[in-house]
């Protein structure tokens, strides 16, 4: 009889089903309502086995829905590695003496993407939720980038997305251990040939409306009595035994072993030279994992800075800081994600996740979906048949250019068989007889025809992947170098989406790591942070400070508040960075230098130097200017108030000198305009003014208005280059020095103005002099006639 909890899928049934018989026909057999079993462990409970029940239910119909698509993905991985024949066109291809070729035009492409990625990493910080976690927000960030570090994040986040442009979908799994020679978090890669998950109620990429998620491992059976003591006959009883050539699912690999791993695998091997026989058995046994959600009514934290979190029974220290904040705590039902881990028989262990963010511990990175099934597929998929075709094609022209035909009468030659031989070979000689037709025909056109349709076909190929000739490197009728950034440009667009949903997966996953850090990063630390050009930063966190009152409070607590993970850079494609910064470079060259300098801290963003942050930290300093992405230091933000306080006064300055001296022009201008209106009213006031003399008057006036308006423009762009240098003063820079320097300056700029404006009002003066004594004399001659008459 088979096993009760044998619920592998049976032709015309339905996963399951076959289990349910059989346990209902155990259940009648022992006429009890309970399952006989060895012991009365908790996992043997009739309610635990239910769930294992609905558990393998799920498990089994799951790769079912999937095994076609899993099918297809393993295709696209072996297309990726040069494996691009079926083994009967292989064979008929070598049954007439040729290899089966491949040329390859997939690999380049996938190559092209992932090297994209491992160029363009994108970066991320932490961002606090409250104005009073601005500091700790920061630590936060340096805390993960220590995990991210110790882990290899950004290498197996690379993997991951290398699985995704094959195949469809690579995984990562963050998760925490209990590894006393370790650290307490861990980041891993994860194959896809080991998950499955909910595809038939999964609709967003993060899989959190997933109801289920599926992995497994084959384990030596000592190993997992190990991990799993109290059930360690539910594990041997499982386990199977298998050869050391790879952990291999029997049931989804049949069908990919070779016929020499079948034949080998006799589980005995005899020591050469020894005269003994050496037992080659290796006994282990699949651990299921299961991810699933089922509803719960838990306690969540309503308000506070945990405000959304999951308090579960064994977290004690969130029980602490929620009890310290006061915060409220409200019982809801939700989807809460519990973990089990079986065999095909057993549960081995089950429970609720202990991770506060309610996630799956596997971060999925998808390429590309399919809308009807949502099923992932990756870029060889779009153009494994042109691929397929190309190498045949590339055969069969091969061919045609190595093949002859021969027509000929009967009874030409002598030997069919030998004359065939000598048709074959370049050099060779055939003889035959007297007025017997005889003509080799060689169908090069047919040929090239097959060339030129493989041509098509790595067109297509490129077309329907988004990579062209001008990303991957190659030659093309593209002359210009604009033509060439253009064409570039176009197919880093078409392979947007890869790009997109990773930077969604790196959310996603920098959100869980951030979770489990503020989670189990509880312990008192010292982490080392390595800096650019191999500086090192030392970083404390959690360390407790005696109060004077007798409490106990703790410097850098990551744990005492919840804060937001944001990925902060997009994640362009290499090609397009360079044409922003080419871009951005020759715009800074038309530019004034102090404005040129500026706009370069900003095109070095785009910039893939390997140093970029430090060269625009110092033309920062060249130019004055701060990092607009830094918080301010207590000593920074001294010195700016210092500097802004020297700054205004230095301002006030200027103006005040600039005033000065235009008041004083003003006062002799005024003068002027009262000694011309007194000679108006005295030349009016006898038998009429001279039109001579009102004219020169009326000249002299508009002078002194205009002198006016010359000096108030020149003092203002005196003043407006002086304050533009007074506001360029560096932090670093002695400040009073500067100010000093300044206000000389002032002093010099403002007495060169005004002595070339007093140079002008003198030739004013002395023009209305001019006329005061002509005026003057005019009058002596008219009261001398007077005298006379």
């Amino acid at each position: 009889m088979r096993d009760a909890l044998d619920a592998r899928p049976v032709r015309g049934k339905a996963p399951g089903d076959q289990y349910d018989r059989m346990l209902d026909e155990e259940l009648e057999a022992s006429g009890s309502n309970e399952l006989t079993v060895m012991n009365t462990h908790p996992l043997d409970t009739p309610a635990a086995r239910a769930e294992l029940r609905q558990l393998m239910s799920w498990y089994y119909s799951e790769r079912e829905i999937q095994s076609v698509n899993r099918m297809e993905m393993a295709m696209d991985a072996d297309f990726y590695d040069g494996l691009q024949w079926r083994a009967e066109d292989k064979a008929a291809v070598e049954a007439r003496g040729q290899m089966a070729l491949v040329y390859n035009e997939v690999a380049p492409l996938c190559d092209w993407l992932i090297g994209t990625e491992r160029r363009t990493r994108v970066d991320w910080k932490v961002l606090p939720r409250t104005e009073d976690d601005v500091q700790i927000a920061d630590i936060k960030t340096k805390v993960l980038k220590y995990v991210s570090d110790i882990n290899r994040v950004v290498f197996n986040r690379s993997r991951a997305f290398a699985d995704s442009v094959k195949v469809g979908v690579g995984w990562q799994d963050d998760g925490a251990r209990d590894d006393p020679t370790k650290d307490v978090l861990y980041s891993k890669y994860e194959d896809w040939r080991n998950v499955i998950w909910d595809s038939r109620g999964s609709y967003e990429l993060d899989l959190d409306d997933a109801r289920y998620l599926f992995r497994w491992r084959w384990v030596d059976v000592d190993i997992a009595v190990m991990m799993f003591p109290d059930r360690a006959d539910a594990v041997r009883k499982a386990a199977e035994d298998t050869s050391f050539w790879g952990d291999v699912d029997p049931e989804e690999e049949d069908g990919w072993q070779s016929p020499l791993d079948a034949e080998n695998r006799s589980g005995t091997l005899r020591a050469y030279g020894s005269g003994t026989t050496i037992d080659t058995e290796r006994r282990r046994v699949r651990l299921i994992e299961a991810q699933y959600r089922i509803p719960t009514k838990v306690r969540v934290v309503r308000d506070g800075p945990h405000s959304g979190a999951i308090l579960n029974d064994g977290d004690q220290l969130l029980a602490d800081a929620v009890a310290q904040s006061g915060s409220m705590i409200v019982d809801r039902m939700m989807m809460r994600t519990h973990v089990a881990v079986f065999v095909e028989g057993a549960l081995l262990s089950r429970g609720p996740s202990i991770a506060r963010h309610n996630k799956f511990s596997l971060t999925p990175t998808w390429c590309y979906r399919f809308g009807r099934t949502r099923q992932p597929y990756g870029v060889v998929r779009r153009v494994r048949d042109v691929q397929m075709d190309l190498n045949k094609r590339a055969s069969k022209a091969l061919f045609l250019m190595n093949s002859n035909q021969v027509i000929m009468d009967e009874g030409a030659v002598e030997d069919i068989e030998a004359t065939r031989d000598e048709v074959g070979r370049p050099d060779g000689m055939i003889i035959k007889k007297a007025n017997k037709a005889f003509d080799i025909r060689r169908d090069v056109d047919a040929a090239t025809g097959q060339i030129q349709m493989m041509e098509l076909g790595a067109q297509s190929i490129q077309r329907s992947a988004g990579v062209n000739n001008e990303n991957l490197g190659r030659q093309t009728n593209a002359v210009s170098g604009a033509a060439i950034e253009r064409r570039q440009i176009q197919g880093s667009v078409s392979t947007t989406e890869p790009f997109d949903n990773l930077r969604f997966a790196t959310q996603v996953q920098g959100e869980k790591q951030l979770s489990l850090t503020e989670q189990f990063y509880t312990d008192s630390k010292v982490i080392r942070l390595t800096g650019a050009k191999g500086t090192i930063e030392w970083l404390r966190i959690n360390q407790p400070e005696q109060q004077a009152d007798g409490s106990v409070r703790y410097l850098n607590d990551i744990t005492a508040s919840i804060a937001d993970f944001i990925v902060t850079e997009a994640d362009y494609a290499g090609t397009l960075r360079q044409v922003m910064f080419d871009s951005l470079s020759k715009i800074a060259e038309r530019l004034p230098p102090e404005v040129a300098l500026r706009l370069l801290t900003m095109a070095f963003e785009f910039s893939d130097l390997p140093n970029k942050d430090e060269i625009a930290d110092q033309i920062r300093k060249m130019t004055g200017d701060r990092d607009p992405n830094k918080e301010p230091t207590p000593e920074e933000q001294a010195a700016m108030q210092a500097q802004q306080a020297q700054q205004a006064e230095a301002l006030q300055y200027q103006r005040e000198t600039a005033i000065a001296a235009l008041e004083e022009q003003r006062a002799k201008v005024r003068e002027i305009n009262a000694r011309a209106q007194k000679l108006e009213t005295e030349a009016a006031g006898g038998e009429g003014i001279d039109p001579a003399l009102e004219q020169a008057l009326g000249q002299v006036r508009q002078q002194a208005a205009q002198q006016i308006e010359q000096l108030s423009e020149e003092l203002r762009k005196a003043q407006a280059e002086l304050t533009n240098r007074t506001l360029q003063i560096r932090q670093d820079a002695d400040i009073k020095l500067e100010v000093a320097n300044i206000e000389r300056d002032t002093k010099l700029r403002v007495a060169e103005i005004q002595a070339a404006s007093d140079k002008r009002v003198a030739v004013l003066e002395a023009r209305l002099a001019a006329i005061e004594e002509r005026s003057s004399a005019q009058d002596a001659r008219g009261e001398k006639a007077a005298t006379a008459a």
